[in-house]
């Protein structure tokens, strides 16, 4: 696989990382039986403690309520950037044909981490959200374990897409590039 491919499956595996962190706080949140909790606690910092008067009726209040909107959509876009780029770095650097341990799932672990974290931090402080003073309430230990199921989701399609085809051995190597002596190529 060339190097745009696999920086291309790198993107995909981050993308669903950073999918598989948004669903593990809906799913965190039921089993807490407080649904919707984190994305109330975000809307909470996006919007106020007194929530949003969506005042459609004059310019000021459309302008208010696509200032809003634009916060919201710079945050997912900029999730799902800092995941794809993490993917793209674990595809480029990392064998994942062959099992090598736990370190790079570990390291995959911490980038995803730093990921989240940055921008969380970066949309608090560029966009005026309140993002890290709602996400302190979750608990380092929550954020650490959803970002590693998302390094586990991470690393598990990289594996998938890497594997080797079912006809080579996999000691033998990938020899799907190498022409058999017996086959004569078409005219």
């Amino acid at each position: 696989m060339s190097k745009f491919g696999r920086a291309l499956k790198g993107a995909e595996a981050g993308a669903i990382a950073a999918a598989g962190v948004a669903l593990s706080f809906f799913v965190l949140d039921l089993m807490r039986f407080q649904p919707l909790a984190t994305p109330g606690a975000l809307s909470g910092a996006v919007y106020g403690p007194a929530g949003f008067d969506w005042d459609l009726s004059s310019v000021s209040g459309l302008l208010a309520g696509l200032s809003v909107a634009f916060r919201i959509a710079t945050f997912t876009v900029l999730h799902f950037l800092a995941f794809a780029l993490v993917g793209v770095f674990a595809a480029l650097r990392f064998d994942w044909k062959h099992w090598t341990g736990f370190k790079p799932l570990l390291a995959v672990a911490t980038l995803c981490t730093v990921a989240f974290t940055a921008t969380a931090a970066f949309s608090a402080t560029v966009s005026g959200l309140g993002v890290v003073v709602a996400l302190e309430a979750l608990g380092p230990v929550v954020i650490v374990g959803v970002n590693f199921l998302a390094a586990t989701l991470l690393v598990g399609y990289l594996r998938l897409v890497h594997m080797p085809d079912p006809g080579v051995a996999p000691d033998s190597g990938d020899l799907s590039d190498v022409a058999d002596p017996g086959v004569v190529p078409p005219a």
